[in-house]
């Protein structure tokens, strides 16, 4: 039986965590042992799983990465004595999601899987591979193409005080240019656009959208109203971040809700305390939830969601909405155009443009852009079909 090991900073909290658990569930019933190794946070898992370093170590490289900038580049304990597990588990495939997040040190890792020709899937999740600093990238900025320095964003994830970005850069485009065994899986064409211009250019690709369970997320039938705080008589639009930050799409937000009509109102979920306190009187805001049912209702109640992040690389919670029978509005020239059609959503340059479309919504058949939109879902994004790939992939990859 072939073994399977997934490196993800979290496990089944979060999307990149639950997808991580759901895959490594799915590799099961394909016939493979499944492991997860993991540096931050688990909840209860179906797998076995492996606990890299500590929370005291987190909180140190976390330290070390704000004053050094040298993110990835700590935990050389914790990555010593993992590497030691990987030497009983001996994997067939290595799967790596998300490696950053203050918890191993990548090139320890990537010498190893190197040295030991173990063939290695990436899912590419964010820029954060193939940039020096940043986990996510704006427009303005295309210092990742040649080499990064006097990086214009110090202050995002993983913020830093150093500049040590055009260092970082060389590090990780001399790993990549010594990996010959490995497929670097980005989440859209898109974000494969975007790897084909960076140090990742030679590496080998093949994209693989992310997946939902759609007999999760599905259209709410039951009358009663169990979240409350909504006024669903009021055309809503639905906006879900894991975290809201300027870069996401925050201000974004809190500028449409000065342009809405008082028959209209915004449901912000991912809010924190701060944020919740701050929020004018016609956002209803919630906290992050894990809780399937309250945003089945949430999604399946409101009349649009929108999207208000330039720098997704996919648009998980798009597709959960429209799972549910809710169209989406996204941005141009973002990830979000590979998951609408003009059954199932609307595109729009800016945030104003948001505003026209209300009648234009409120006059659609919602039970036929209902069907529309859980079809296409249904078709394209059903996580089944998508882990499927990946177990075709591991299979390509040992010969199988």
């Amino acid at each position: 039986m072939p073994k399977l090991l997934q490196i993800n900073s979290v496990v089944n909290t979060g999307s990149t965590g639950r997808i991580v658990e759901q895959l490594g569930q799915w590799a099961m019933t394909q016939g493979w042992e499944s492991y997860i190794a993991y540096g931050r946070e688990a909840r209860e898992s179906q797998l076995e799983l492996i606990r890299i370093g500590s929370k005291a170590g987190v909180y140190l490289h976390a330290i070390a990465s704000k004053y050094l900038d040298c993110h990835g580049l700590m935990s050389r304990w914790a990555t010593r004595k993992f590497l030691k597990q990987l030497e009983v588990i001996r994997p067939d495939v290595v799967h790596l999601h998300n490696i950053h997040g203050y918890y191993i040190n990548y090139p320890m890792l990537f010498d190893y899987l190197r040295e030991k020709n173990i063939p290695t899937v990436i899912t590419m999740h964010d820029f954060w591979l193939m940039t020096g600093h940043c986990a996510y990238i704006n427009k303005t900025c295309d210092r990742w193409k040649n080499g990064c320095g006097k990086c214009p964003r110090l202050d995002q994830y993983p913020a830093a005080k150093r500049d040590a970005s055009a260092s970082n850069w060389q590090k990780k485009a001399a790993l990549f240019a010594d990996m010959p065994n490995v497929t670097l899986v980005p989440v859209s064409h898109w974000l494969g656009r975007y790897a084909d211009a960076s140090l990742l250019k030679l590496v080998k690709q093949q994209v693989i959208y992310n997946g939902i369970d759609t007999e999760v997320f599905k259209p709410c039938d039951k009358q009663e109203i169990s979240v409350k705080g909504v006024d669903w008589n009021k055309f809503t639009i639905i906006a879900i971040a894991t975290r809201w930050t300027e870069a996401n799409g925050y201000l974004d937000i809190l500028q449409l809700s000065q342009l809405l009509s008082e028959d209209c109102q915004i449901v912000m979920v991912g809010l924190d305390d701060e944020q919740m306190k701050a929020l004018p009187a016609n956002i209803v805001g919630f906290k992050k939830t894990e809780s399937f049912t309250q945003l089945q209702e949430l999604y399946s109640k409101s009349d649009v969601i929108f999207n208000p992040n330039t720098e997704v690389t996919f648009g998980l919670v798009t597709i959960e909405a429209m799972a549910c029978g809710t169209p989406a509005i996204i941005l141009r020239d973002t990830a979000g155009e590979e998951l609408v059609d003009e059954q199932t959503g609307f595109m729009v340059e800016k945030v104003e443009e948001v505003v026209e479309l209300i009648p234009i919504i409120k006059s659609i058949n919602k039970e036929q852009t209902a069907k529309a939109c859980r079809l296409k879902v249904q078709t394209l994004f059903e996580a089944s079909k998508q882990y499927q790939k990946y177990i075709d992939l591991y299979n390509q990859l040992i010969g199988k």
